[in-house]
């Protein structure tokens, strides 16, 4: 019996990976996908009048000289909301928080969500020189029907302001809701609609995934008992380091600031410490928290996969990821896994 207690101990025993795949492959066929992961603030959750479009023309002009072929952006696309459409009882209230219902765009044009997204995509591998107006609303009406809202707000930020009408099978009430998209102040349309429209791009890769939902919608109250408990604890340089930022928004090179230090190694860490490293450390009520953990873990390996596909067909692409700065550590250790991606410094792409 001892030996037999003895042999699953060994059997146990931790172990590093046989091969480490971190870097870039040393003998790639051609030049690796180049990814910068920009951490970013959830522009319209900030306190009113404190962000303004102006302030963002500095970082703007520093991911321009970037110049991406692709921009990841957090937003779930038409496939991953299709999917919590279908399951709402795994997925109760994600698609009133994360999608948009397609359906008015597939009734005008009388398609369905996959004839919208295998036309979205052929209409991006034969994309005209030059759209004309009335091309750029068929185009917003196509979009919004694959379930790719963002990049419907895309082609309609092209239009002239005298063009944005209901047109060319756009009703007035799928023109009011692009006129929204083009006005948000969310970081979709700040950074990724306002860098495509300066790098001539024509959609944003919609990479967030919401599957891993289910883990958190189907564990116990206990869970978000367990983190907001969690979230009271007092991390020594969270003020200062919240202050800190929060200091620096108010103005274009405020802001250029702001993004280099939510992008540097001692706020990431100080993120780490404050949730996701703290849930991985509580043992108490059976590790709940780690619940919280896993669906940390699952949702950014589906969406550091998410980004790799959309750059699949571009080896050697540079990619723009967009996303909510608490993702940015975990999307950089996730991404530089593969074989030909390099990760590019925030901070010297920012730099004064």
């Amino acid at each position: 019996m001892i030996a037999l207690f003895a042999a699953a101990a060994l059997s146990l025993q931790p172990a590093a990976p046989g091969i480490d795949f971190s870097g870039v492959q040393a003998d790639l066929g051609g030049e690796p996908n180049r990814v910068l992961v920009l951490g970013t603030p959830h522009l319209r959750q900030l306190e009113e009048g404190v962000y303004q479009p102006a302030h963002m023309e500095l970082v703007l002009d520093r991911l321009e000289a970037f110049a991406p072929d692709v921009i990841a952006i957090e937003a779930t696309n038409g496939r991953g909301c299709d999917a919590i459409f279908r399951f709402p009882a795994l997925y109760p209230g994600v698609a009133d928080s994360y999608c948009w219902d397609p359906a008015p765009a597939q009734e005008a044009l009388d398609i369905s969500l996959p004839e919208a997204v295998m036309a979205m995509r052929a209409r991006l591998a034969d994309f005209p020189a030059d759209p004309t107006a009335a091309q750029r609303r068929e185009y917003a009406l196509l979009f919004f029907a694959a379930g790719e809202p963002w990049s419907a707000g895309l082609q309609w930020a092209y239009l002239d302001e005298a063009e944005r009408i209901a047109a060319d099978g756009v009703t007035e009430e799928l023109a009011a809701l692009f006129g929204r998209y083009v006005a948000s102040l969310n970081e979709n349309n700040q950074i990724g609609v306002q860098l495509a429209m300066r790098l001539g791009l024509q959609s944003l890769a919609a990479t967030d995934d919401r599957s891993a939902d289910l883990i958190l919608r189907q564990g116990p109250d206990t869970v978000w008992q367990r983190m907001n408990t969690l979230w009271q604890m007092d991390i020594p340089g969270t003020d200062e380091l919240r202050a800190e930022a929060a200091s620096h928004l108010g103005s274009p090179q405020g802001m250029l600031a702001h993004y280099r230090l939510i992008n540097g190694p001692e706020y990431q860490q100080n993120t780490i410490d404050n949730d996701f490293g703290l849930a991985a450390s509580q043992p108490g009520e059976g590790a709940v928290a780690r619940q919280y953990l896993a669906w940390w873990q699952a949702r950014g390996l589906r969406m550091a996969a998410n980004v790799v596909e959309a750059a699949g067909h571009d080896p050697g692409a540079r990619v723009l990821v967009v996303v909510g700065s608490s993702h940015k550590a975990y999307y950089d250790a996730y991404l530089d896994q593969m074989h030909d991606w390099e990760l590019i410094s925030v901070d010297a792409i920012l730099h004064d």
